[in-house]
């Protein structure tokens, strides 16, 4: 709340000016039965409504200054907390996102984030208008009677330890609370994004009785959270109907004896009521806070993690002038045992056309992901030139880098902005220029609204060759020096294949690339080819040296090119 202070510190004020005014029953019952009534002062009698609703006038007014303040911040606080937690994960490691599911996050951003919002305006508004209040009302109890006071008051400490220990159990439910309703939010995003598998499967049953499930362990938990919270009032209730009671008894024997006034002893039970209601609300505040407390620790787990960009360099990577160099690089997965990659020994010039080939598993994807950063080394370096790519900034190295990924992923956009997405400052005649390069214009041109047209989640709208031209014009309007391409024309028929691959071809040309594919007909005509096993390059030539010696490309080789009627037709896919 720190940038907020100056708007909070006018609340604060708010509140105390109608907690205070809040107390003002009590002096006015006085002044009406010991000198309106006893003395019949008629002057008084008219004077005293009218100071009565003058400050009520004036509470009102700084009732509703109050309200706008600490409503329109707590707002401003959820906005604010939201675009941080936005920003501050799109800055994580990638390793991050195998512990988080997309659901799970997305809890963490509204729901939480909402939880921390309530709890703010509780805070300020509630907590501090009853404090006033309540301080108020103890002052005037004890100026009216101090010793009455004291028998009423020590009442109080006995809730204290019973409500500590139910904002205890409070906060563990609250917090399993919003666990559970960040699994529901997770399995709703994943129902959803998968309903095309789900209703081929015919899963609608089974996914509704999970679902099902979910909500009612949600339920469980609120309803025992319901139980805890309401404790406090009725509690707090009984026990100021017993201190009541009593001073109702003790002051009343006293008044029947003339030692104290009526004035002062109506007052007194006045104030006293008056005071168990704020003492009511704080408790329960405190009780509902801890709910609000769970919702935090989530959002600041989040919050505390170290930033990607924490570890970067700071110097910039001009472009490639020489080599990208692989020095004994090893990787595991955080999450996995097992090695990825081993002792990767590997030098790419400049221009060149590296082919990477390997069984599913066999470390192709996190050879090139190590390269973006997604992940660092757990042994070994990479160098660009000559220098350790970690003493570059992150942003400087994927700037020279462009990515096209066999699981191709498009934005719920226009065609023209997914193109455009990683080169907003490209031209109108560069964005054609590349869709035309990826055969997109060629089908763009049947749409209705052409470049326009919203493609839909992941591009749903389209069809998998479609999607996968838009990436590719994507990547050639990056233009960056060093390419990767990850399986780029897996989703394409046969026509479109020979339409992007030609387009790639021209890509490529200058440009240093990788290329990892299945299919080795894309990749015959690479300079060199690499192939990969359990994390290690066991063969590495052109595919005419590959295929003159016996061994695992060959035999890929032969896998994919069986002679069954149409020579060169692919019979299986190197994926097993």
């Amino acid at each position: 709340m720190g940038p907020y202070w100056g708007k909070v510190g006018l609340a604060i004020f708010c509140s105390v000016v109608v907690g205070l005014i809040a107390t003002s029953p009590v002096p006015i019952i006085q002044k009406t039965f010991d000198e309106i009534f006893v003395n019949k002062d008629y002057k008084m009698l008219q004077i005293i409504p009218l100071i009565f609703v003058g400050m009520y006038v004036v509470k009102g007014g700084f009732s509703y200054i109050q309200n706008l303040i600490i409503f329109g911040v707590s707002w401003e606080l959820v906005i604010s907390l939201r675009k941080q937690m936005f920003d501050h994960i799109h800055s994580l490691p990638l390793s991050f996102f195998e512990e988080e599911s997309t659901g799970r996050l997305l809890s963490k951003i509204t729901n939480d984030v909402s939880i921390m919002q309530s709890s703010v305006t509780n805070l300020v508004k509630e907590l501090l208008q009853n404090s006033m209040m309540l301080v108020g009302l103890f002052c005037w109890v004890f100026y009216l009677k101090w010793d009455w006071a004291l028998m009423a008051v020590v009442i109080f400490p006995l809730a204290v330890f019973p409500i500590s220990n139910i904002a205890r159990k409070l906060r563990r439910l609250g917090r399993k609370g919003q666990e559970i309703l960040a699994d529901v939010t997770s399995y709703i995003h994943e129902s959803f994004s998968g309903v095309k598998i789900i209703r081929a499967f015919g899963m609608e049953e089974a996914q509704s009785k999970n679902f099902s499930e979910l909500n009612s362990g949600f339920l469980k938990v609120m309803k025992k959270n319901v139980k805890y919270t309401e404790i406090p009032s009725p509690f707090m209730e009984i026990l100021g109907a017993v201190s009541g009671g009593f001073i109702i008894w003790f002051g009343g024997s006293q008044v029947l004896d003339g030692a104290v006034s009526q004035g002062t002893f109506i007052a007194f039970i006045v104030a006293l009521f008056m005071m168990y209601a704020p003492v009511r609300l704080l408790f329960k505040i405190y009780t509902r806070f801890q709910t609000s407390l769970a919702g935090a620790e989530r959002v600041f787990e989040v919050l505390d993690r170290p930033v990607e960009e924490s570890e970067a360099g700071k110097k910039e990577l001009p472009g490639l002038n020489k080599t990208i160099e692989f020095r004994d690089v090893s990787f595991k997965y955080p999450s996995r045992a097992a090695m990825v990659l081993k002792n990767v020994d590997l030098e790419v010039k400049k221009s060149e056309i590296l082919a990477i080939v390997g069984m599913s598993g066999a470390g192709k994807t996190t050879l090139v992901d190590l390269l973006f950063r997604f992940f660092d080394p757990t042994q070994g370096g990479i160098e660009i030139d000559g220098v350790d790519i970690r003493e570059f900034s992150l942003k400087s190295l994927r700037n020279n880098l462009a990515l096209v990924t066999q699981e191709t992923f498009l934005f719920n956009d226009t065609i023209w902005n997914n193109i455009a997405f990683g080169a907003p400052e490209a031209s109108k005649e560069d964005v054609m220029e590349a869709s035309r390069a990826a055969h997109v214009d060629s089908f763009v041109q049947a749409l209705d609204d052409k470049y326009e047209t919203t493609i839909g989640e992941r591009g749903v709208k389209l069809s998998g060759g479609q999607r996968q031209r838009i990436a590719i014009a994507r990547a050639i309007l990056r233009n960056a020096p060093i390419l990767v391409l990850d399986e780029a024309t897996s989703s394409l028929d046969s026509e479109s294949e020979k339409l992007v691959q030609a387009a790639l071809d021209n890509l490529m040309e200058h440009r240093t690339s990788f290329v990892i594919a299945h299919r080795l007909s894309t990749v015959k005509h690479a300079d060199r080819i690499i192939v990969l096993s359990h994390g290690e390059i066991v063969e590495s030539g052109t595919h005419d040296q590959l295929l003159a010696h016996c061994g695992i490309y060959q035999k890929y080789h032969e896998m994919q090119f069986l002679d069954v009627g149409d020579k060169g037709e692919s019979a299986a896919e190197l994926e097993p």
